[in-house]
């Protein structure tokens, strides 16, 4: 197991960064983990009661790694500065001030350009979701279904929105449920495929 020892100043604490997993021959390290966790840069979703946070993270790290393997493949083009701009003002929009954005990513390990990067990266693999992954529009039969299934979640100050009223969320609540599942059917044959090493259950030495 690949260990990296981090001297971080003024405090000269010894934090251990250390690989976690390998996955389409990238490390995936404990501090990607903690950049994409404190960052909000992976959906996680609602986890269930007692479920290890940064497990969580890393299957979603690992899944990233390999559908960007995948994306790169087809040599995607080169997002333009100004869509990574964007990305890079909604991360920072998530803190309330630049200081503290600024201690997220001291305690993440990682820098802005680094940071950057990252979102550089995940534009073309949203592209390639969007292009290859289209459903069509559901029927009023699914819609019906859909919203008696999650009438809950169409709810507004404490009352359940008619079915007509919230029709518009529910069609766009339907299709952006499949549309999720195409995808994730899809990467779990990226990852049936991959060679994949997890190291994150092992101790550390």
């Amino acid at each position: 197991m690949a260990i990296v020892a981090v001297m971080v100043c003024p405090i000269r604490a010894e934090i251990i960064d250390r690989v976690l997993a390998i996955a389409a021959g990238e490390l995936i390290m404990l501090s990607d983990v903690t950049a994409a966790r404190d960052l909000g840069l992976v959906n996680i979703g609602n986890l269930d009661a007692g479920a290890d946070l940064v497990v969580a993270v890393l299957a979603k790290l690992i899944d990233r790694e390999l559908v960007l393997a995948e994306v790169d493949r087809y040599a995607p083009a080169e997002p333009a500065a100004a869509a990574v701009d964007r990305e890079l003002e909604n991360v920072r929009a998530r803190f309330p001030t630049r200081q503290i954005f600024e201690a997220a990513l001291a305690r993440s390990w990682i820098d802005e350009s680094h940071l950057r990067e990252t979102l550089r990266q995940n534009l073309p693999i949203r592209a390639y979701e969007d292009q290859r992954f289209t459903v069509p529009p559901p029927s009023d039969d699914d819609l019906a279904r859909y919203y008696r299934s999650h009438a809950q979640a169409f709810a507004r100050n404490g009352r359940v929105v008619s079915f007509e009223d919230a029709r518009p969320d529910i069609v766009r609540a339907a299709t952006d449920e499949r549309r999720g599942t195409l995808i994730a059917e899809w990467v779990a044959g990226l990852r049936r495929r991959a060679d994949v090493i997890d190291l994150s259950l092992l101790p550390v030495r």
